[in-house]
């Protein structure tokens, strides 16, 4: 059986699958994510989550996961040491240039995996380009770590705001790469005054005001990873890998 990742195939074994495969594009970051979690934090957790994607489901076999897209957009914490940030525009035409690609060579299906939050908007953006002129093109956007069901694993105060480098990611790291965690530092940390919502004006609500992580917290950690745990970061993959396992079959 061939390989579903596009990078193990040679040019010959692409040709022969054909173009009506759904292409996978993971799009991720390289950026801070505290003292306790390495900076390639999205990158490892979205190659994770492929991964175990593709091992829970040998049988399906309707699409090809192309190459992570590892550098993203990252401004909001470029305070921070560790981050890598690409300039929100030129990310967007450089992304828009490779989708392209593949539209122009007859490709139709495309599921966009983001593990960043800062770069929803832009791939909403590459997105619409996209459609607008490639007419018959089906594009859907995933972004993992808004799937539902998590619920049941991490608390809704958690969910609602615990999503950098808390117990989630932190959850997920000690359970795909325990060794890169660095337990010792795991601690509460505390957000800003100002990220509390105001009666209108918000973070993270309808009527957004625009910050940088150091507006919010002082140590880049935006969450409590102390309640994080391998259990729980085992049960979030599953969660997500049945998850894209209804989006697969649903695009065929």
């Amino acid at each position: 059986m061939l390989s579903k990742f596009w990078t193990d195939l040679s040019s010959e074994e692409i040709k022969r699958i054909g173009k009506n495969k759904i292409l996978v594009l993971p799009f991720s970051s390289v950026e801070q994510h505290g003292s306790h979690l390495p900076s390639g934090t999205d990158k490892l957790i979205l190659e994770g989550i492929l991964e175990k994607f593709v091992s829970n489901y040998p049988k399906l076999n309707n699409f090809l996961i192309l190459p992570n897209i590892s550098i993203g957009s990252a401004s909001e914490h470029s305070n921070f040491e560790g981050t890598i940030s690409a300039n929100s525009t030129k990310y967007i035409d450089y992304i828009v240039s490779i989708v392209e690609q593949f539209c122009e060579r007859k490709y139709k299906k495309f599921l966009f995996i983001n593990s960043h939050g800062g770069q929803i908007s832009h791939l909403d953006i590459v997105a619409k380009e996209i459609k607008s002129k490639y007419k018959s093109v089906d594009i859907i956007k995933a972004n993992y770590f808004l799937f539902n069901g998590y619920e049941k694993i991490i608390n809704k105060k958690e969910l609602s705001y615990g999503y950098h480098g808390g117990e989630f990611e932190t959850s997920l790291m000690l359970y795909l790469h325990p060794k890169l965690v660095k337990s010792g530092k795991i601690k509460k940390h505390q957000l800003s005054p100002d990220a509390k919502p105001k009666n209108v004006i918000s973070y993270e609500k309808t009527i957004k005001r625009a910050w940088n992580t150091n507006d919010l917290s002082k140590s880049g950690i935006i969450g409590d990873p102390t309640n994080a745990s391998s259990l729980k970061g085992k049960k979030i993959l599953e969660v997500i890998s049945n998850t894209l396992k209804k989006i697969i079959t649903e695009m065929k």
